[in-house]
């Protein structure tokens, strides 16, 4: 069991430096690997999320030149969206939002590997007020499915032809605001393990730098297939593995 699950968090940090995305991973590990209560391994993947997000953030937005204004309009959403998906957890289907997820990430998926061009070669990051909107959705939805963000943000804008380095680097960025404000709700609702907690986030810091190390080494076309097959297979584990709706 613990190895199955320390096996999950060490791929998802890979992904996550790499892509933006993998945390979806975790959630899926803990509740069949190690019977966890679904609302649990949200707060404790949700607290791992806090230490691989600082090091993914740090790196990929150093390299990806973001307007700051945009950047700090979807994390505020973010937050405050995420604020609100933690108080209303134990109120919502989850399974219905995980579903709509993982259907998101696959349609994304397949569709930016089909394309001819990489997602976005024409056109740009969209203007603060659109990020805000996004951020407050992908806030919301992250919080009550216990995901980081990117699984959610990354497929909408590559759907609004975001280009892909960008689109995982606001990925990244919004993971910050969403993991801080709903392991603060989480915490305050004791629903962190926080030992176990702890070791998903070493776990997963390992994972990340590896992911990192490799990103820059990538094309971006490459990238873009990275993130596209990442997708996909997310897609198809998150709707497979979705774990029942919180007891009420």
């Amino acid at each position: 069991m613990l190895w199955s699950v320390a096996a999950a968090s060490l791929a998802a940090g890979l992904l996550i430096g790499l892509t933006g995305v993998g945390g979806v991973l975790l959630v899926p590990a803990l509740t069949e690997f190690a019977a966890l209560p679904v609302e649990r391994a949200i707060a404790a993947s949700m607290f791992g999320f806090l230490f691989a997000g600082v090091l993914a953030a740090f790196v990929h937005l150093r390299r990806t030149r973001l307007a700051p204004r945009g950047v700090v309009m979807l994390c505020a959403s973010a937050a405050a969206g995420a604020l609100l998906g933690a108080a209303t957890l134990d109120w919502l289907p989850v399974r219905a939002v995980r579903s709509f997820i993982a259907l998101l990430a696959l349609a994304s998926g397949l569709h930016a590997l089909l394309v001819r061009h990489a997602p976005g070669s024409r056109h740009g990051v969209p203007p603060a007020g659109v990020l805000g909107v996004l951020g407050l959705v992908v806030g919301y939805g992250s919080a009550i499915s216990g995901t980081g963000g990117p699984v959610m943000l990354i497929p909408l804008l590559l759907a609004l032809q975001t280009p892909v380095a960008a689109a995982v680097a606001l990925g990244i960025a919004a993971q910050l605001p969403i993991v801080l404000t709903a392991t603060i709700v989480n915490a305050l609702a004791a629903r962190i393990d926080f030992a176990l907690g702890g070791m998903l986030g070493a776990l997963l810091v390992a994972g990340t730098l590896a992911g990192t190390w490799l990103a820059p080494r990538l094309s971006g076309r490459g990238l873009t297939v990275a993130v596209a097959l990442t997708l996909v297979g997310v897609g198809l584990w998150y709707g497979y593995a979705a774990p029942p709706a919180p007891a009420r």
